[in-house]
């Protein structure tokens, strides 16, 4: 008892002159996930050599997988159409795109794609690209991002009933969340 009273008193002793450490401030925290934007590597895109359309140790198999896991109810994928189809749509392109390419994937696996194969070949062309460009980002570098108006006239000419030159040109993404639909998307899944 007396050896552990005195490493009590040596401990609270060198406690009481130790400085104290201060948890970090809400604005410090803020600064360092600022920092870290610009610090990180931006994730993987469809054009990036990780990406890997089709292989299980793919970036796309990760981006499948989360994409897969939070839309796996059907409330879900209403809500993420509903999202989508907005005025003001609030839902990730990289995810829209996914949910877009394994919807497709599914139809054919299944055998509900169109007797063209429609929905297959565009599965096809997003993974080789076709859908992305190469652009300026707010620092200057070159990065591919979603071409969003060649994706929406892509799903737009295989619809049953395509949208005008209007609601393409004003409402893209609505118009590749059509192409969800036509899939049975909220029924089926992805």
């Amino acid at each position: 008892l007396t050896v552990l009273a005195s490493h009590a008193v040596a401990w609270s002793a060198a406690a009481r002159h130790a400085p104290l450490a201060r948890p970090p401030t809400r604005l410090a925290m803020q600064e360092d996930a600022l920092a870290s934007l610009f610090e990180d590597k931006p994730p993987a895109s469809w054009s990036s050599p990780e990406w890997q359309w089709g292989s299980a140790a793919g970036a796309a198999h990760e981006v499948a997988a989360r994409v897969r896991e939070d839309l796996n109810k059907p409330h879900r994928r209403s809500a993420f159409l509903t999202y989508a189809k907005a005025d003001e749509p609030a839902v990730d392109l990289v995810d829209l795109k996914m949910a877009l390419a394994l919807a497709c994937q599914r139809a054919r696996n299944y055998g509900r794609d169109e007797p063209d194969r429609r929905w297959e070949a565009l599965m096809e062309e997003m993974a080789a690209c076709k859908y992305e460009r190469m652009e300026e980002d707010a620092t200057g570098k070159v990065v591919p991002t979603i071409d969003v108006t060649a994706l929406a006239e892509a799903v737009n000419g295989r619809l049953p009933t395509p949208f005008g030159a209007a609601v393409l040109s004003e409402r893209p993404v609505s118009v590749i969340a059509e192409g969800l639909v036509a899939l049975d998307f909220v029924e089926k899944g992805c």
